[in-house]
């Protein structure tokens, strides 16, 4: 079928035709085109689509239209709650689809499954095997099973748990797999589990970057790296970034030297709730910089982003043309930066002959900054359309005897301000050895409420507006957190953070005028223990818990979300 093929020519139903008509669709897509016919047929259907064909209208259609319970496989949190909205939005109802991901409230998709018996079921591997071992779900009942980027899923290790999940459906369910690739192991599951099936390929050329992104290559060591990440966001000021980690330490390790830049980390071990928070700032662009794992940033989609950088080798070619990808969008520009160790420089060339060409580039020193920043002033310069006002104030300068050249110079000292050496020596400094009692900002919230000291820096500097260097100690205690900051700023944070919230949860700042800080290296718990450590025996964990590792309740081991 071509690309000129109407939704109405797939003979969907009236009120389908009507909300793909509202939401502005009348074309379908190549894979929506080929795989909606056989899958409302009952065929099975083999898949290859990539990101950003309209692979999950293509799957989402077929069982809003035959009205067949349905399972849908995703491999991460964002990807299946992406799907739960696309649902929702292509059928105009609430309340059709049911998420079961990790890190969100059990309890809460229990009562959802008990409310909303019919819905159609978006889950993780991980998860709906828990639902499944606890007698949740009954997977028996269920006529039609999508497996979304099978690939990704058999990549990150859910193959037993996808077998498991085939063989508790209905024996003679209808099976949908797409996927992005179609690896030897992909094909070998497709193989095993599907009848007969309708084979798509719509992935059109092998993908690659979008045309209109510049990619760099950086040779340089582990260390340098965030210096450069620093430098690099510094020089060129994008409208929203993403730092690729292969991580999660990596992630925080990063994004806690860039909070003072308001950077913020997305990863698999933070709660779905507080991911969901992330990814929501990031898209209203309350937050610019986001420090992520592949996994976790699978699937961004937002137009602003105009720097990628990659602060490691990707594990394979098309995770490279996923993170360049995230750039470049709706016709717009981009740079990618990838970061790499001398010995990773022969992997360079076989990424080209797949990308495109890698353009060599050198950490940024702070010429080459002042250099950029200045070729960017001009350009900025040449797009300013002059106001009244700035005709009359340069007339008033030249009839007080100045002349053009000096104003130029005197308007454009004003507007760069002053220099960085001088910035840091006008920054308000902190006396870190002054451990007796000085005005702090204290917070109504601490460590029983799950807070980590990275959020409350990134919050103070992005809610104050501080300069770099501007947070000293943080003191975190059960219910209060104690922030050593400059004495001048401190009423006027009371004041900004007074709505503020993390999670759930006002901030409720205050003023402390005696708050005795502390020495640097001493835990704060030693104020109340009398200088002991961690009580209780065991093997804790960061948040304080026992860890049992490699097994869960149930005594099988722990399945990744």
């Amino acid at each position: 079928m071509s690309e000129s093929t109407t939704f109405e020519s797939l003979e969907l139903e009236a009120h389908l035709l009507d909300r793909l008509d509202a939401l502005g669709y009348e074309f379908a897509t190549p894979v929506q085109a080929m795989a909606i016919p056989p899958a409302i047929a009952g065929r099975d259907v083999l898949a290859t689509a990539r990101t950003g064909t309209g692979k999950t209208a293509a799957f989402v259609l077929p069982i809003l239209q035959t009205h067949k319970p349905g399972v849908i496989i995703c491999p991460t949190r964002e990807l299946a709650l992406q799907v739960v909205n696309e649902i929702e939005r292509l059928s105009g109802l609430d309340n059709i689809a049911t998420a079961l991901i990790g890190g969100a409230s059990m309890k809460k998709q229990i009562q959802q499954l008990t409310e909303w018996p019919d819905a159609i079921l978006v889950a993780t591997p991980g998860r709906i095997c828990d639902h499944m071992e606890r007698g949740n779900v009954d997977l028996n009942q269920y006529d039609v099973l999508v497996l979304d980027e099978a690939d990704e899923m058999l990549s990150m290790g859910f193959a037993d748990d996808l077998e498991y999940i085939v063989d508790q459906m209905n024996p003679d369910h209808q099976t949908l797999l797409f996927s992005a690739t179609m690896p030897k192991h992909v094909q070998k599951l497709a193989n095993k589990i599907l009848e007969d099936p309708e084979q798509i390929r719509a992935s059109g050329k092998e993908e690659r970057p979008p045309s209109l992104v510049k990619q760099y290559v950086m040779i340089c060591t582990l260390r340098q790296r965030v210096d450069a990440i620093e430098k690099l966001l510094l020089a060129w000021q994008p409208s929203a970034a993403i730092i690729f980690c292969k991580t999660r330490n990596r992630v925080e390790t990063v994004a806690d030297i860039l909070r003072p830049k308001g950077a913020e980390a997305l990863h698999g071990g933070m709660s779905q709730a507080e991911r969901t928070r992330v990814m929501n700032r990031f898209r209203e662009g309350r937050t610019n910089v986001l420090v992520a794992t592949d996994v976790a940033a699978r699937g961004i989609d937002v137009d602003r982003v105009d720097l990628v950088l990659q602060d490691d080798l990707p594990t394979d070619d098309d995770t490279y043309i996923h993170r360049v990808g995230r750039t470049g969008r709706a016709g717009r520009t981009g740079r990618s930066v990838l970061m790499v160790g001398n010995r990773a420089v022969r992997h360079i060339k076989r990424i080209e002959k797949k990308a495109g060409e890698l353009e060599r580039m050198e950490i940024p020193t702070q010429q080459d900054i002042d250099d950029l920043q200045r070729m960017q002033l001009v350009e900025e310069f040449s797009e300013i359309e002059p106001h009244q006002n700035a005709f009359d104030a340069f007339n008033a300068a030249r009839e007080s005897g100045m002349s053009a050249e000096k104003i130029a110079v005197a308007a454009l000292s004003k507007l760069l301000g002053s220099s960085p050496e001088q910035d840091t020596a006008n920054t308000p400094q902190l006396n870190k050895s002054d451990n007796g009692p000085k005005a702090a900002l204290v917070l109504g919230l601490g460590a029983m409420d799950g807070i980590e000291r990275g959020a409350i820096t990134g919050m103070v500097y992005r809610v104050g507006n501080l300069p770099d260097g501007s947070v000293g100690r943080i003191e975190m205690l059960d219910k209060i957190t104690a922030v050593e900051l400059p004495e001048q700023f401190i009423d006027q944070l009371v004041e900004d953070l007074d709505q503020e919230r993390v999670g759930r949860r006002y901030v409720r700042p205050r003023r402390s005028d005696d708050w005795t800080f502390q020495p640097e290296g001493r835990h704060p718990s030693q104020r109340r223990h009398g200088g002991g450590g961690r009580q209780g025996g065991g093997r804790k964990g960061p948040s304080g818990r026992h860890n049992s590792r490699g097994k869960g309740r149930s005594g099988r081991p722990n399945r990744r979300r």
